[in-house]
């Protein structure tokens, strides 16, 4: 629920229409969860389209925001391969895409070549439309249950454009926006690649300053973020929320099994039939291209995930983000990757106490926003002098 919650901030949800929601859910229950949220996303996209038909462009603008965020919400237990959840993903992503016509200046939507003809989905959100200089640019991606779209509000899309930079936000394999995209794009552990593909996107634009190219990514991008900053000096700052040298491990901790002990090969009468179990193996396991087969293969695959030994091949300045809430084993791993690093680096850890500690600081985006933007603007010599108080 923090999730949703987040979006308020930038215009992607209400508190009444997320509580009038909640009521209808049963508790751990993915089918009244899907069918609570599509019935207000169904609402609130009406509500747009009827603005919209009416020659009220904010309104609609405001609505299909809105709309967008709600089938996000109903389609987020669901798996890749399920017809309805794949409608559902198909209409949050047009209903952004009608807001994104909208914006001022309207945000760019991408196809990014990638390989075999293949490409990659994306925007770009710039602060002014007429592209008269080269601006910093922060390339924005999420984890393993997000969408692009969502990222405009917690990730700090709009955050960027409002602090003077470019943002472009992108899918990379494996992701749900991805899987919507092209079903064939599974995660793959050397996530270098096709980050490689959005950066040769970047450089090419004439409105990036290829020196104040920056790259952030949450949850499973803190994998990719260290991983594609190892293999790729064009990147000038990176930033993981939080870092992620080891996914399996992470993994492991969120079926409630010790990282260190070796894991059973029979997974599932080892751990029934929990939320955990049907969330992983319904869609994060089907994203790996490991649809049906057990998790302990799996869970085998992910060990390729690491970025563990390449610590001192990462080079441009490193921001090291966590929240108190994201448990202590992600939080240890995490810190020893970070005290190995040899480049210009920085830790922040948001508490409770801050309002800002649940996963990627989820419950305090702007919270998040400023810490991210400020570090990003003293690395990149864009913070502006103090302002003094007058004298009396």
């Amino acid at each position: 629920m923090a999730k949703v919650f987040g979006y308020i901030g930038h215009g992607g949800a209400e508190s009444g229409e997320i509580f009038e929601t909640v009521k209808r859910i049963e508790d751990g229950d993915f089918e009244s969860w899907a069918k609570a949220w599509e019935l207000t996303a169904s609402r609130v996209e009406a509500i747009a389209r009827s603005s919209l038909q009416k020659g009220h462009p904010v309104s609609a603008r405001a609505a299909f925001q809105r709309a967008s965020s709600y089938w996000h919400a109903s389609a987020f237990f669901g798996t890749p391969l399920d017809p309805e959840n794949r409608r559902r993903r198909l209409v949050q992503r047009d209903c952004f895409r009608e807001a994104a016509k909208l914006f001022d200046p309207p945000i760019e939507i991408l196809e990014i070549p990638y390989e075999d003809g293949r490409t990659l989905p994306g925007y770009f959100l710039t602060p002014s439309a007429s592209g008269e200089r080269r601006r910093p640019t922060l390339l924005i991606m999420g984890g393993g249950d997000t969408s692009g779209e969502e990222l405009y509000y917690w990730g700090d899309g709009a955050a960027a454009v409002a602090r003077g930079y470019n943002a472009l936000i992108f899918d990379f394999p494996g992701q749900p926006g991805a899987l919507t995209h092209d079903p064939e794009l599974f995660f793959r552990f050397d996530v270098e690649v096709p980050i490689g593909r959005v950066i040769d996107y970047a450089l090419a634009r004439p409105d990036v300053d290829p020196d104040r190219l920056a790259i952030i990514g949450h949850s499973y991008g803190g994998y990719a973020v260290p991983r594609a900053a190892a293999f790729d000096q064009r990147i000038k700052a990176a930033i993981a929320f939080t870092s992620v040298p080891d996914a399996r491990a992470g993994w492991l901790e969120a079926l409630g099994l010790d990282p260190s002990e070796p894991y059973p090969r029979d997974l599932e009468s080892t751990l029934g039939n929990n939320s955990v179990v049907r969330w992983l193996s319904g869609g994060i396991q089907v994203s790996h291209g490991y649809a049906g087969r057990p998790l302990a293969e799996w869970l085998d695959y992910t060990g390729l995930f690491t970025v563990e030994g390449l610590e001192d091949r990462i080079t441009c300045p490193y921001l090291n983000i966590g929240s108190s809430g994201e448990g202590a084993g992600m939080r240890a791993r995490a810190q020893a990757f970070y005290e190995k690093l040899t480049s210009p680096k920085m830790d922040r850890l948001i508490t409770a106490e801050e309002g800002g500690e649940a996963h990627c600081g989820l419950n305090n985006p702007s919270l998040k926003a400023q810490i991210e933007f400020d570090w990003l603007d003293e690395v990149f010599g864009l913070a502006a002098p103090p302002v003094r108080p007058a004298p009396r």
